[in-house]
C-alpha cells in the first residue's frame, strides 16, 4: 500500500469542484486506486509529466477531462493538484518540492506571478486567491486581459466571486475569464475539447511510464525532510477512506474527523490539569473525543468521564463516539454535569429532591417577598430573570458563603455594576429563596453540584475515573470546575477542560488560577478552522468582533481573533421580506431546493432564539411535507429529519446547512424592555450576540439569514450586501 499526503495546493484545487459531486466522487475513486495500484492500472492511465521533476505523475480522474498530478517519494504519494486537463499540467510545471535549508523541512514552492521567481506556496496563497493561480501575469496578459484587470483576477478565490464581478467587467474580459476558468481554454469549450483530444493522442503512446524517480541520493534527502515533524503541516497524511468519509458521509461522521495535524494533541501526555481552547470550528470537541478514546485504552478497569453543561449534547457525542470507537465505548461515560452529580449523590445515599415546578414557585415567592416597591432592586429596575441569573451563576454557582464574600466578588461575566446597597438586597433575595426551597423540601441544580463537590472533596465516595474531559467548559460554573478537579486532582492526564469563552451562552465566568486549577504549560490554543467556510466565519465574527470576552484568564480577550480558515464557499444568503408569510415561504423554498440539490434532509437545521419560535417553525416545515426533529430529541443517530432548535440547543453541534430566520427586532426580542436599565440591556445584547455567533458557526457549508422588515442591528453590516429576496430563495 502507498501512503497519501495532502498539500495545500491540492486542497485549494479541490474547492473549484465543491459544487461538482461527480468530479469529487471520481477523485475519491482515483485516490483509492492510487493507494493500492498507482501503475499499470487501466482506470488511472498513469504516466510521467513532462517539464516536471522526476517522479511527477498524472492520473485520470473519471472522464478524461480532469487530471490528478502527484509526486512519488519512496512509497509516499504527494497529491499536488487536481484540475481540468491543461490547467492541471500548467500548475504542475510551476509547483516544486524543495527543502527549506534553515529548518530542514520539505516545502511546496510556487512561481511568483509577477517576478516569476520561486516563493513558498503559503506566502503566495496568503495574498492571492486560488482561482487563477495556474497563470502568471504574463500568461494572463497574453490571453488578452488588460493590465488593470490582472490584479482583480488575482483576488478571486472561487467561481461565485467571478460571477459577482460580471456587471463590472468588460464583456470580452468576462467571457475570456469564464472560458479560461471553466474550460481551461480562452476560446471556449470546443477549442478545449479539440486541444484535449490532441493531447490524449500524444499521451496514448506513453501510458504507464512506471517508476521514474530522482537519483537515490536526492530521494534519501527528500525522504528525510518529509519525515521531519515540521513537514506535517504542509504534507498532511490521510487515507483514501478518510477522504471518502469526509466528503460523502452524513454530518454526524464529519463531526469526528480528526485532522492528522492534530494527532499530536490527542497523544500528548499532560502532567496535570490541561486546557484546550480555540475559536468555533477549530476541532476542539473532535480532539476531545479522540483523546477520550486514547485515555479509555489506558484506563484498565477505570473509566473516562466526558461531561458538559448542555443536557442534550452527551447523548449525541456518545452515539458519535460509539461509531468510531466501539471497542472503547463501555469505558467512556457521557453525562451532563448535573445528571452525573445526581448519580454520584444517589450512589452515596444522598439523594436530592429536584422538582423544577416547585423550584420556580419558591423563586416567585421569594421575589414577591423581597422585591417590594421600596426595595433597592425594584427601584433599580433589575428584572427577575436577571436577578435569578445573578443568584444561580454568581452566588450559588460560586458557592459564596456570606454577604461579605459577595460584596468583595469580582463579578466577571456581568456588565451591570451593582452597588453595595443592591448587592445587600440581592443577598436578602438569595436567603429568602433558600428558605422557600427548604420549606418546599426541594433543591435546585446548584445545590446538587455544591453537595456533590463537598462529598468528593471530603473523600466520602470512591470514584472510578482515571480521566475527566469537560467540553464547552466555559459554560460551567465555578462549583462545577471545583467538583471535576476534586474528582481527579492533579494526576497525569486527569482533567482536560475544552472550550471557548467567546461561545459562552450563559452569564458568569471564572478564573482557573483562583480555583486552584493550574494549567500553565499545559494550555493549547487551536487556530485552524476546519468546519466553516471563510465566508461563514467572516459573517459570524462581524457579530462579535467588537465584544471582548472572558476566556478564564486574567484579562479579557478581544472579539476579533486571528484564525486560519481551511475552506472556501459561497457568501451567506441574506434576505429581508415585508411579511412573515413571504419570509417563511422563502425559507421553505430554499430548504426544498437544497434537498433537491443533494443535501441530506437530516443535514439541515433551522435555529431560532426562543422555544416559541421552535414550535412555530416545526409546524411551518411540517406543512411542506418535511419531517422535523427538535434538537432536544436528537441523539446523534443520522436520520432524515430537518433539525429545529434554539441557539442554546445547537451548542456543540454542526450541520451542512443552517437557516436562521427572524433576525429582526421582534424575532430576537432585541428592543430594550420596559424598566430595563441601559447597562442591563447592554449586557443582555452582548449575551445575545454570543448566542447568535454560536448559531451562525454551526453551519459547515451554507448559511441563510432572513428577517421581516428591517434586519437586526446585530447582523446589519455595510460590507455585507443584502441579496434580493426572490433570487435568494432559488439559490
Amino acid at each position: 500500500m502507498y501512503d497519501i499526503r495532502l498539500t495545500k495546493p491540492y486542497t485549494d484545487s479541490i474547492r473549484k469542484f465543491e459544487h461538482r459531486p461527480d468530479v469529487l466522487a471520481s477523485l475519491l475513486v482515483t485516490t483509492t486506486e492510487l493507494t493500492s495500484q498507482p501503475f499499470q492500472n487501466p482506470r488511472l492511465q498513469t504516466h510521467a509529466v513532462k517539464n516536471c521533476p522526476a517522479g511527477t505523475y498524472t492520473s485520470y480522474v473519471g472522464n478524461r477531462g480532469h487530471r490528478l498530478i502527484w509526486r512519488l517519494i519512496k512509497r509516499v504519494i504527494i497529491l499536488l493538484v487536481v484540475d481540468e486537463h491543461d490547467a492541471a499540467y500548467r500548475r504542475a510545471e510551476r509547483l516544486k518540492l524543495e527543502i527549506d535549508d534553515q529548518q530542514n523541512v520539505l516545502r511546496v514552492y510556487d512561481i511568483d506571478p509577477a517576478t516569476e521567481g520561486q516563493q513558498p506556496y503559503e506566502e503566495r496563497r496568503q495574498v492571492e486567491g486560488s482561482l487563477f493561480m495556474a497563470w502568471n501575469d504574463r500568461d494572463l496578459l497574453g490571453l488578452g486581459f488588460r493590465q488593470h484587470e490582472v490584479p482583480v483576477l488575482r483576488r478571486l478565490d472561487n467561481e461565485d466571486s467571478l460571477l459577482d464581478l460580471e456587471p463590472r467587467m468588460r464583456p470580452e474580459a468576462f467571457t475570456l475569464a469564464y472560458n479560461v476558468l471553466a474550460h481551461g481554454n480562452p476560446q471556449g469549450e470546443q477549442a478545449a475539447i479539440e486541444a484535449r483530444q490532441a493531447k490524449e493522442r500524444e499521451e496514448a503512446t506513453r501510458v504507464d511510464d512506471g517508476f521514474f524517480l530522482a537519483d537515490e541520493a536526492e530521494e534519501r534527502t527528500l525522504v528525510s525532510a518529509l519525515d521531519q515533524p515540521g513537514s506535517r503541516d504542509e504534507f498532511v497524511p490521510v487515507t483514501a477512506d478518510e477522504l471518502a468519509r469526509i466528503l460523502a458521509a452524513p454530518i454526524e461522521d464529519w463531526m469526528v474527523y480528526l485532522d492528522p495535524s492534530q494527532q499530536g494533541l490527542v497523544d500528548r501526555r499532560f502532567n496535570g490539569p490541561a486546557r484546550i481552547r480555540g475559536a468555533a470550528g477549530t476541532g476542539k470537541t473532535v480532539v476531545a473525543l479522540h483523546r477520550a478514546r486514547e485515555m479509555a485504552r489506558e484506563a484498565g478497569d477505570s473509566k473516562v468521564l466526558f461531561t458538559t453543561f448542555i443536557r442534550s449534547i452527551p447523548a449525541v457525542l456518545e452515539h458519535i463516539f460509539s461509531r468510531f470507537a466501539p471497542d472503547e465505548r463501555q469505558r467512556v461515560e457521557f453525562k451532563n454535569i448535573h445528571a452525573w452529580a445526581l448519580g454520584l449523590l444517589g450512589r452515596a445515599g444522598r439523594g436530592m429532591n429536584i422538582d423544577l415546578s416547585k423550584v420556580d414557585r419558591a423563586w416567585k415567592r421569594a421575589c414577591d417577598r423581597v422585591l417590594t416597591d421600596t426595595s433597592p432592586l425594584q427601584r433599580a429596575s433589575l428584572t427577575r430573570s436577571y436577578l435569578r441569573e445573578e443568584i444561580d451563576w454568581l452566588v450559588k454557582g460560586r458557592a459564596l458563603g456570606s454577604l461579605d464574600d459577595y460584596l468583595g466578588l469580582q463579578r466577571s461575566g456581568r456588565g451591570t455594576p451593582l452597588s453595595k446597597e443592591l448587592r445587600t438586597d440581592v443577598w436578602s433575595l438569595y436567603e429568602s429563596y433558600e428558605t422557600e426551597l427548604q420549606n418546599a423540601g426541594v433543591h435546585d441544580f446548584n445545590d446538587v453540584l455544591t453537595t456533590a463537590y463537598k462529598l468528593v472533596r471530603d473523600s466520602e465516595i470512591t470514584l472510578p475515573y482515571t480521566a475527566i474531559i469537560a467540553d464547552e467548559a466555559q459554560d460551567l460554573t465555578e462549583v462545577s470546575i471545583r467538583l471535576l478537579h476534586a474528582a481527579v486532582g492533579d494526576r497525569e492526564n486527569g482533567l482536560l477542560l475544552v472550550g471557548d469563552g467567546q461561545q459562552s451562552i450563559y452569564p458568569g465566568g471564572y478564573n482557573l488560577a483562583s480555583l486552584g486549577v493550574d494549567v500553565r504549560g499545559r494550555a493549547t490554543r487551536l487556530t485552524k478552522n476546519y468546519r466553516n467556510t471563510r465566508q461563514i466565519v467572516d459573517a459570524a465574527f462581524r457579530v462579535v468582533e467588537h465584544e471582548e470576552f472572558d476566556d478564564g484568564g486574567e484579562i479579557l480577550e478581544p472579539g476579533k481573533r486571528e484564525i486560519q480558515v481551511m475552506r472556501d464557499g459561497s457568501e451567506p444568503v441574506r434576505c429581508g421580506f415585508e411579511t412573515s408569510d413571504d419570509h417563511d415561504l422563502a425559507l421553505a423554498a430554499d430548504i426544498e431546493a437544497a434537498i433537491d440539490a443533494g443535501c441530506g434532509q437530516g443535514d439541515v437545521a433551522v435555529l431560532v432564539p426562543t422555544n416559541r419560535l421552535v414550535a412555530e417553525y416545526v409546524s411551518r416545515i411540517s406543512q411542506i411535507g418535511l419531517t422535523t426533529q427538535k434538537l432536544e430529541h436528537y441523539d446523534g443517530h443520522p436520520n432524515s429529519h430537518v433539525k429545529v432548535g434554539t441557539y442554546q440547543r445547537a451548542k456543540g453541534l454542526e450541520f451542512k446547512r443552517v437557516y436562521l430566520p427572524r433576525l429582526d427586532l421582534d424575532g430576537l426580542s432585541e428592543a430594550q424592555r420596559r424598566n430595563e436599565d441601559d447597562k442591563t440591556y447592554a449586557e443582555r445584547i452582548a449575551l445575545l450576540r454570543r448566542r447568535l455567533f454560536v448559531a451562525m458557526t454551526r453551519a459547515r457549508d451554507a448559511l441563510w439569514l432572513g428577517w421581516v422588515g428591517a434586519p437586526s442591528s446585530l447582523i446589519a453590516h455595510p460590507e455585507t450586501p443584502q441579496i434580493d429576496a426572490q433570487s435568494a430563495s432559488t439559490r
